[in-house]
């Protein structure tokens, strides 16, 4: 019952940062008529592939699995798909900020006044927000491979004898039974 908590929570709070980054990812590429700047597209991209997927994965988690045992191949699933989008994600933000970077020096945004001083902001916020979703998705990918591979197996698998097995007759090469068995 705790993973669906947590992962209801963690999904949900990348889906909204998802939302900041795409607004402000497609604003940035709305006020520049001519060419716009690649990290927003990427954003854009990868903001909108979130959107997409995530609540998919709430859906089907939600609704789809009805007991408690999650099976290892959803769980993961999952996790190959929550790998596959913080890797996205930390790209991101690496070429936001790079971009950021290049054409406003490190702290420069308080040198700005107006309108400046406001895409340099969006930069930031961008660069931060993808920063925060690939720190909370990299997290939750480690605390779901340590869940999958720390649970206890369903009590209906089968499981070993621990017990104490007594010792079969040995064959011989002719097919019959040795009448001494060996220790």
């Amino acid at each position: 019952m705790v993973i669906h908590i947590v992962r209801w929570c963690i999904l949900m709070f990348t889906l909204i940062f998802a939302i900041v980054v795409l607004g402000i990812s497609g604003h940035l590429i709305a006020i520049r008529h001519t060419d716009y700047w690649r990290f927003a597209a990427l954003a854009v991209a990868v903001s909108s592939l979130t959107i997409l997927t995530f609540p998919v994965i709430l859906i089907v988690n939600t609704f789809m699995v009805r007991d408690q045992n999650i099976s290892a191949e959803r769980i993961l699933g999952e996790a190959g798909w929550i790998t596959i989008m913080w890797i996205l994600w930390l790209a991101t933000a690496a070429d936001a900020t790079h971009a950021a970077r290049v054409h406003f020096f490190s702290g420069g945004c308080s040198f700005f006044s107006g309108y400046p001083n406001q895409i340099c902001n969006e930069f930031r916020v961008v660069e931060a927000f993808s920063y925060i979703i690939f720190i909370i998705l990299l997290g939750y990918m480690i605390g779901l491979m340590v869940y999958e591979f720390t649970r206890d197996q369903p009590q209906d698998a089968p499981t070993r004898q621990t017990g104490n097995v007594e010792a079969a007759p040995v064959t011989t090469s002719t097919g019959g039974t040795d009448p001494k068995p060996r220790a």
